[in-house]
């Protein structure tokens, strides 16, 4: 049976939609890790983000870091001469454990201080604590983004954990659309762009406007913008963004950004 995600119905920031607008618009394109990265700081602080993947017992390969050389020369060549393979966050990998985010002290074992692990590689890169969004990208094959603070900053808290886990839907369909195998940049030959799918979308349910104001809210337009944009009131933006959102049976932007993502991955089939 598939394993089943490890979400959590934490509260979400304030600016949190704003960033999911961020992660829609940038897809497919070299500013998305950015777009990432802001989204997660909504979630929590960290120094450094790692974005890798797996496939069975191969080696991590690193899709995008914020590292230095240094940093890079021991945190992904040296790691993936052999350190990984006693790597907690491989290894819930490995076990195809329940996709979500971890805190290392979760999988890691009682003597991980003590561990092989820790003396030969843990130490050398110079980080304090460590978090792990673990996203399943099919049969043995897995996306991690390692989130990392260095010492002096306080480990990662139970809150830090729910509050990722409460985006994790989110944040996992994002980066798999963009470094997954069927990511942005392997459609990219296959026709329409996501732009003009975009147009599409609602169609059969939404009027004209609704659907044009949905476009803008995908885009990062609050209500006042959308209605400066357009030029009409803003409680008319308000009232055809809460009909769209009732035709099409969500309630939040968030909702909104997983539906369009699942349109366009269907699109793109």
């Amino acid at each position: 049976m598939a394993p089943v995600s490890k979400t959590s119905t934490a509260t979400l920031p304030e600016n949190w939609n704003q960033a999911v607008a961020g992660l829609f618009r940038f897809l497919g394109t070299d500013r998305f890790h950015e777009a990432l990265r802001h989204a997660i700081e909504q979630c929590c602080a960290f120094d450094s983000m790692i974005v890798s993947k797996q496939q069975g017992s191969s080696a991590p390969q690193a899709v995008f870091h914020y590292l230095d050389d240094i940093q890079a020369a021991i945190s992904l060549t040296f790691y993936a001469s052999g350190p990984y393979l006693l790597d907690p966050f491989y290894i819930a990998c490995r076990e195809n454990r329940q996709p979500g985010a971890y805190g290392l002290m979760e999988l890691a074992p009682e003597t991980f201080f003590r561990s092989e692990y820790f003396r030969v590689f843990y130490r050398k890169i110079r980080i304090k604590d460590e978090l792990g969004i673990l996203i399943a990208d099919g049969s043995d094959k897995w996306m991690t983004v390692s989130l990392a603070r260095r010492p002096g900053q306080p480990n990662f808290s139970k809150g830090d954990i729910t509050r990722v886990n409460a985006a994790f839907n989110l944040l996992s369909a994002a980066v798999l659309r963009n470094w997954g195998d069927n990511s942005q940049s392997d459609r990219k030959e296959s026709g329409a762009s996501d732009e003009d799918k975009l147009q599409d979308f609602g169609a059969d349910v939404l009027s004209p406007r609704e659907a044009q104001i949905i476009r803008l809210i995908l885009l990062g337009h609050s209500s006042p913008s959308a209605a400066a944009f357009l030029g009409i009131a803003e409680g008319t933006v308000k009232v055809h963004r809460r009909h769209a959102y009732t035709k099409l049976g969500i309630s939040s932007q968030a909702e909104l950004f997983s539906l369009i993502t699942q349109f366009l991955s269907a699109q793109g089939n």
